[in-house]
């Protein structure tokens, strides 16, 4: 016999770091985070067992509504075996139940779960139904961070590649920064909503189970010019040893090589004695908020100088990422943020070769067909009806 009860946040978490597959949405801090920036209060709810075994949980987030009523939000879904059908099912039925003591009009989900788990019927059979008002980014490009660093490699495109060699005398360096250096990832992105932000590092810098973390990519600009200055004596030495006078096909490429090579650095280095004169010695090119969560990372926001598309370091940069958390011990990277979009990062993270991960989605089970319908249909028509009037009435004043 199974019954649905609360369950504290220490009893929350230790649930939570028993499971294999987990989100750092599954999470305390998540459900603390939610309260202070979107106003809902935290449910921590276990289905449990006759020895009290909590065999099912969910953070659930109550969205208080006008008239008395409420949504709830499981981010990410419940955390539960999709596949034991009966358990589920039990564990729906219980949630409706409580529901209905908040008199809730709905039940959201967005489990992380792919299009091949086969678990859409199983949700239809369920009454839950595909939420098509919510914009959510429903894919992401996974890289397997067991994979040896030269595996990994292989599967980059060829213009990443490209980058890479053309970069790789650039002295950069990642970076793990603290809350003293957050003001950098601020400056560099001028437009990101400040206090969210700061909310979420302070909030999950402080949880023992799920750290976010602030990397910060750096340019050592004169450390780069003296690299430069060094492969540029080189290559002319080459050239110089080169009979001029009677080349054979071989050679001929290996001087049109060299000579090649020689004005890319020449090039550089105008471009680096440039930078050094308008930022000094080194330089922040990068900002990015990372959480990890076991071994599993995910990115959060990022931001990049416009120092790294005129000089294609891009792909440079983001490959210190991939080998900080591989050679950190982690297992899976989830390239795309599930918070935000950019749509010219995602261009770019594809060209990394992680495995693209398509999720079923965002679903939602209605637990009062009138209530939910008076939320999102009338009240919203009648609230644009009364701005509209108040804009009159305004105007004619």
């Amino acid at each position: 016999m199974y019954k649905l009860r609360s369950i504290s946040k220490t009893e929350f978490e230790n649930y939570i770091k028993k499971q294999e597959n987990t989100h750092f949405m599954y999470s305390t801090a998540w459900g603390e985070f939610e309260k202070v920036t979107t106003f809902t209060s935290p449910h921590y709810l276990g289905l449990v067992n006759d020895e009290n075994d909590i065999i099912a949980a969910t953070l659930l987030l109550e969205e208080h509504l006008p008239l008395n009523c409420s949504n709830l939000y499981a981010p990410r879904g419940f955390v539960i075996d999709y596949s034991q059908k009966s358990i589920l099912k039990t564990f729906v039925s219980k949630l409706k139940d409580f529901a209905r003591t908040k008199n809730a009009t709905s039940i959201r989900i967005n489990p992380p779960l792919v299009v091949e788990d086969n678990i859409v019927q199983t949700l239809k059979e369920l009454n839950f139904k595909r939420n098509s008002n919510v914009k959510l980014l429903e894919y992401t490009y996974r890289l397997d961070l067991t994979k040896s660093q030269k595996e990994l490699e292989k599967n980059f495109s060829d213009a990443v590649k490209e980058h890479l060699l053309r970069t790789e005398k650039y002295d950069v360096e990642l970076l793990p920064a603290s809350i003293k250096e957050l003001e950098e990832f601020f400056t560099l992105n001028e437009n990101i909503n400040r206090d969210y932000y700061e909310t979420l590092y302070d909030i999950f810098s402080n949880d023992d189970n799920t750290k976010i973390r602030l990397l910060l990519g750096k340019l050592h600009i004169t450390k780069t010019i003296k690299i430069l200055e060094k492969e540029l004596v080189r290559v002319n030495n080459q050239i110089a040893i080169i009979p001029i006078d009677n080349l054979d096909q071989t050679s001929k490429a290996r001087l049109t090589s060299l000579r090649k090579q020689k004005d890319n650095i020449t090039s550089d280095l105008k471009t680096f004695k440039s930078y050094k004169l308008e930022y000094g010695n080194s330089l922040t090119i990068s900002a990015a908020l990372m959480m990890e969560h076991k071994n599993t990372v995910w990115t959060i926001s990022e931001a990049n100088h416009k120092v790294l598309e005129e000089i294609t370091l891009t792909s440079r940069l983001y490959n210190e990422y991939i080998k900080y958390y591989k050679n950190n011990s982690f297992n899976l990277f989830n390239q795309l943020s599930p918070l935000e979009s950019n749509q010219s990062f995602n261009e770019l993270k594809k060209e990394f070769g992680g495995e693209f991960t398509e999720y079923i989605g965002d679903y939602i089970l209605i637990i009062n067909p009138i209530t939910y319908f008076m939320q999102n249909k009338i009240i919203p028509i009648f609230n644009k009806f009364k701005k509209e009037d108040t804009n009159e009435t305004s105007n004619s004043n």
